[in-house]
């Protein structure tokens, strides 16, 4: 390399950063059509708005930037993902410059908290809301602040803070009575009038339905009338004032009808039914099931035909054909445990996805950040020999390193900061991932527990009822009984494995000790437990880990290792906890733990390093197997 060379590419690495300008011409365009496209093609809005907010980094912290990351926002929340909102405002929050308009500060706060409270983060969601009410009361933008106050109020609702609740729907009316605007004031009236409606004030809510009803019915928006009339024509059904409520119930059918809106059809149809029904008015009822049940294949939503079936089954039973009663009954218990098999199936795998994409993220930064600082020290040592045999450009060369060595350390600062964030979302995965197996768990106690409780008891009043019954038939109802039975023990066995209230009350200890006495009831397995230590609570995320981790190799032991006995240690000390596991079982080879992935060892080792420990297999093929897993609590 001779020395016109070394100084050209001295130059161009110089120059490099002033080589790109902001684009502000192109990404006020984007925006502008991003926005456009928002509510007729969300993934092409997306797409505007991403190539957007990219060429927005060449000038980060100006308007274009902050219009292109609220574009991108809108687009996430539209296609429901409240967690790429949160993953791209985050950091942007927590380094916005001392002069930032606070319009938006409000605007990045509102967008946050909204995306919180999309995914249930509901003391999160709050608190960026009322942050952002807090800016946008700082500049006086009285339109933004009464949605701010809706949406701080929806929020209340979910927590089940009804006067909260109240208090800032009601200040929502007075800025949007004070402003004049109809239509924010109708919306107003509409959310308070499901608010009181949900919790069970039925007569206020029909006030407040009324109120907004008139407004929307004097400004002709039949798209938002459309679900007044639906909301009206639920309170009457609540109130016990079928007449009223069919009233209602037949505007709504017709303003969807004129909108093509079939899923408010097929709603509004089962409900005029069911009202028909109650009323005695058999053929209507039958007319409305069958025009709902009509509409289903334009729909295909499976709570249409959930509510279908079910009014279906009560319409037979009413007209006394009860075998048909029978097979609407039957094929709606059908439905939902198809229903709560696909949702349950789908959550796993989403979670399970969700934990696998973040953890190869975290792997690949790290090996990105490790070869780029690699590099960027070869590059230096070379540029340093050719400055030894380039005197003339000495002091240019000794400029140009300290700049180049300002640059790494920021970039692995930076890096750092990067990799941090890799570790938090893993541990919100985890959080998550321990959520959900709580709703499950609550679903499938409160849920299919409750419907096969319900079954056994009408399987019973239906054997008291039927006394002339042959031995065949005894046995056949008697057997039937015995399956339902097995089925709500076996319910409630799943769910209280998903999430023992045991670690939630009492701690680690006291969950291994039961869940180690449910083990004594096999005849063929002894299990010896020994814990020491562990009478105070650990950190909750510790003690989920380890049990789940405890459960896992338990579980392999039972399923692989056809052992007889297991030995079981879990000792706490001063700043580590030790858990010793060993079995008599078949064994297996160690030198290659990649082969064994069905039995969930790499997942039991991710979780182990998620907590900062160590877990060593000691096992071969014939003698048994020692698990031992050292994790620091300090």
């Amino acid at each position: 390399m001779n020395l016109r060379s070394v100084l050209f590419i001295v130059m161009c690495l110089s120059f490099r950063g002033f080589s790109q300008a902001c684009d502000t011409l192109t990404i006020k365009k984007l925006v502008g059509q991003a926005d456009l496209e928002l509510s007729k093609d969300v993934d092409r809005s997306y797409q505007l708005a991403f190539k957007a907010y990219s060429l927005s980094r060449e000038c980060p912290n100006t308007t274009y930037f902050f219009e292109s990351v609220l574009s991108l926002s809108n687009a996430y929340y539209q296609k429901d993902q409240g967690d790429s909102t949160i993953k791209l405002i985050t950091p942007i929050l927590a380094k916005l410059p001392a002069g930032t308009s606070t319009f938006y500060k409000a605007r990045l706060n509102h967008m946050l908290g909204s995306a919180y409270t999309m995914i249930m983060q509901l003391e999160n969601g709050l608190k960026h809301s009322l942050e952002a009410l807090r800016n946008y009361e700082a500049i006086k933008d009285s339109s933004h602040t009464s949605n701010m106050f809706v949406n701080i109020a929806n929020i209340y609702n979910q927590q089940h803070n009804f006067k909260q609740a109240e208090k800032y729907l009601t200040k929502a009316i007075q800025i949007a009575s004070k402003l004049n605007r109809k239509t924010a004031l109708g919306n107003v009236y509409n959310t308070m009038g499901i608010l009181y409606a949900e919790n069970g004030m039925l007569d206020s809510a029909e006030r407040f339905f009324l109120l907004s009803t008139q407004i929307r019915e004097n400004l002709k928006d039949y798209t938002t009338l459309a679900w007044n009339y639906n909301n009206l024509g639920g309170v009457y059904t609540l109130l016990d004032k079928p007449s009223e409520g069919i009233i209602y119930f037949e505007k709504a059918l017709k303003l969807f009808e004129e909108n093509k809106n079939y899923d408010g059809q097929t709603s509004v149809a089962n409900n005029i039914g069911e009202l028909h029904l109650k009323m005695g008015n058999t053929q209507k009822a039958l007319n409305y099931f069958n025009y709902s049940r009509g509409l289903y294949s334009q729909t295909n939503n499976p709570d249409n035909l959930e509510n279908l079936y079910g009014n279906l089954s009560d319409y037979y039973s009413y007209t006394g054909d009860f075998k048909t009663a029978k097979q609407y009954s039957d094929s709606l218990i059908f439905l939902k445990d198809s229903l709560s098999g696909e949702r349950l199936d789908r959550s796993m795998a989403e979670m399970q996805i969700r934990f696998d994409v973040e953890k190869k993220d975290l792997e690949i930064a790290k090996n990105k950040a490790e070869l780029k600082a690699k590099e960027k020290q070869e590059f230096i040592k070379n540029i340093i020999t050719v400055a030894v045999f380039a005197l003339l450009i000495l002091l240019f060369v000794i400029g140009f390193l300290m700049y180049r060595k300002k640059q790494l350390e920021h970039r692995a600062k930076l890096d750092a900061e990067i990799a941090t964030q890799k570790e938090t979302r893993t541990k919100s995965i985890l959080d998550a991932e321990e959520k959900e197996r709580r709703r499950i768990a609550q679903d499938l106690h409160d849920g299919v527990g409750q419907l096969l409780s319900a079954a056994k008891l009408n399987l019973s009043n239906l054997e008291s009822k039927l006394s002339d019954q042959n031995e065949d038939q005894k046995l056949a109802m008697q057997n039937a009984l015995t399956l339902v039975d097995d089925s709500v023990k076996e319910v409630r066995a799943v769910s209280h494995n998903m999430m023992p209230n045991t670690l939630i009350k009492l701690g680690l200890g006291s969950a291994v000790r039961e869940f180690i006495t449910k083990l004594g009831n096999a005849p063929t397995l002894k299990v010896d437990l020994e814990i020491v230590g562990l009478d105070n609570r650990l950190d909750n995320q510790v003690e989920t880990v380890l049990y789940r981790v405890i459960q896992e190799i338990i579980n392999n032991i039972i399923k692989h290792a056809n052992a007889s006995h297991i030995s079981m240690q879990l000792i706490r000390h001063d700043t580590e906890l030790n858990v010793m596991i060993e079995d008599n079982g078949v064994g297996f080879e160690t030198n290659n733990l990649d082969i064994y992935d069905g039995i969930g060892l790499k997942g039991i080792i991710t979780r182990i390093e998620f907590l900062n420990g160590s877990v060593h297999f000691d096992s071969s093929v014939g003698r048994g197997t020692t698990v031992i897993i050292d994790v620091p609590l300090v």
